[in-house]
Formats: structure tokens, sequence, C-alpha cells
């Protein structure tokens, strides 16, 4: 099995799944809270895998469950890994439903990850492809810097105040994990973030899974229409 694109879907984002032509279920586990399920099939006539629901940090997994989409991709033979996530927008520009083009990160996860190529982690010439296609599709991007923390629990204030001290647009529980080890096994990656909520410190809301859902939703025409672009030209 040769497959060029995969996509790790974020929370809210699973819709992506029903718009695969000629879908066939290759993997399933259901014995965790973030259900895992693969499918192959077509998006504007290219092969994809798409991988829906993932392992975190903060569930207890071992590395090699936190990672085991990206070992999936591996063998499925898979060249580019678009994975997504749903984020908190630091940035005070950023709106929810926003969707954020990672191009940096700052990571706080002690999984230990193999060695790392000397490719670029956010390869600056897709980058700019990406940018492109938005721009082309009139698609609204963000871009910026995404810190993964290990959860479950949400930023304090002081937490959120060193975060922007050091220039993060948007904090999540994933993603950056699943970065690191595709560069590890050459594959590249473009990540995205959709903004479900917004973090300041001044917020005393307590953000949850049905509005990270919504948010999802919401942004979601966007998402499709940006992720198809990337396949179709990649």
């Amino acid at each position: 099995m040769n497959i060029n694109t995969g996509i790790i879907l974020g929370s809210g984002l699973g819709k992506l799944t029903e718009e695969l032509s000629s879908p066939e279920l290759i993997y399933e586990d259901n014995s965790g809270f973030h259900k895992i399920k693969i499918l192959k099939g077509k998006i504007c006539g290219k092969d994809v895998a798409v991988f829906s629901g993932r392992r975190h940090y903060y569930e207890g997994y071992s590395a090699g469950k936190i990672l085991e989409n990206v070992s999936i991709a591996k063998k499925l033979g898979i060249k580019l890994l678009i994975i997504t996530n749903a984020a908190g927008g630091l940035n005070k520009n950023f709106k929810v439903s926003d969707l954020m083009l990672i191009t940096s990160h700052l990571n706080f996860l002690k999984i230990k990850i193999p060695k790392i190529n000397s490719g670029p982690l956010y390869d600056k010439e897709i980058i700019n492809k990406v940018r492109a296609i938005a721009y082309d599709e009139k698609i609204g991007l963000r871009y910026g810097s995404y810190c993964c923390l290990t959860g479950p629990v949400y930023e304090s204030r002081s937490e959120i105040k060193y975060l922007l001290k050091y220039g993060i647009d948007a904090v999540g529980m994933s993603t950056v994990p699943e970065v690191l080890y595709a560069n590890s096994l050459g594959i590249k990656t473009i990540a995205i973030s959709c903004i479900t909520n917004k973090v300041t410190e001044q917020s005393k809301n307590i953000t949850n899974h049905d509005e990270v859902i919504e948010a999802g939703k919401n942004s979601y025409k966007n998402f499709s229409g940006l992720v198809k672009k990337i396949v179709e030209n990649y």
C-alpha cells in the first residue's frame, strides 16, 4: 500500500472523513477515550489516509501509542502528513474558529523522540505553498507559534503570561510529538490549529468539549477547502 498524503484530524474536524470517496476502514481501536479510526480513500482524485482520533500524553499512554498514527503513516508510505488540532488562541488578534498554520513550536512534553533529521521541522517551501493556496482560495489563515503542554488542565494566569512573553500564539496538548517523529521518519508535515477558544489572563470561562466541537464546525468550510487544495496540489 502506498498513499502519498495523510491527514490527522483534531477535535471537531472529523467531518472530513465523510468527504472521502471510496472509503475503506484500514484500522480501528476503540479501547481508549479517543477512539482511533483510520480510513483510506480519495480526495480530489488523490489517494489519502485520514486518521480520526489520537492518544494524548495526559491519558498515560506510552510514546509508542501516542505516536502510533505516525508509525502507521510510515507503513502506508505517506510522504506528507497534514497534522491538525484544536487549540486555545493566545494571540489577541485571533478569533474563535480561525485556522492557524504552525510555523514554530514550544514543547513541554517529556516524550523521547528518535533522532531528528537534518531537514527543517516547518519547511519554508511548504509553508509558502500553503500560504499561496490560502490566498488564491480566499481562505483566512493565521500564522504562528504553537505550544504543546501536558494537559489536561487549562492554563493558569501565570502560565498564560509566560507563554505570551515568549510569543506563543496558540496552545494545545498534541501535534508537536507527531511533527518531531514524522520528521525523524523522513515524512514532511503541515501543522494546522483550529482556534476553539480564546485564552487570556482575564478569562474566567472553562471551555468544554461541546464548544470545541462547535468551533470546529464553524471553521469546517475553510478547513475542508484548504486541506482539499493542499492534497490536490501536493
